[in-house]
């Protein structure tokens, strides 16, 4: 595979902006929140109820959840989220949605954070 082809924008993924979460999270209670940044990211600030599963850990999302499960997936700056979608997607995941512009955005529109 092509390592250019892993940070695309997959096609099917949902982009959605910090407020677009926020409604997100009170209409779908059954959405699972995953940071996929690395476990000192995560610590330094992340959105509550988030799960931290690094990237790369795609496998065990996998053992994890079921397939029709909804999933939010969060990164620092929206590339890294990106790529778990698409891997997420080969392993049978559709519901997928994203925090466009990661953590950098939620942070800088002033929405709070868990440490």
């Amino acid at each position: 595979m092509n390592i250019f082809n892993l940070f695309r924008h997959p096609s099917g993924l949902r982009d959605l902006s910090p407020q677009d979460i926020l409604k997100h999270m009170q209409q779908n209670p059954e959405v699972v929140i995953l940071d996929v940044r690395t476990p000192m990211e995560y610590r330094s600030g992340h959105i509550a109820n988030a799960k931290s599963y690094p990237l790369g850990q795609e496998s065990l999302i996998a053992k994890d959840y079921p397939r029709d499960t909804p999933l939010l997936l969060i990164c620092k700056s929206g590339h890294r989220s990106q790529a778990a979608a698409n891997t997420l997607m080969k392993l049978g995941f559709h519901q997928l949605s994203h925090l466009q512009g990661g953590m950098d955005r939620w942070k800088r529109e002033g929405l709070p954070t868990k440490s």
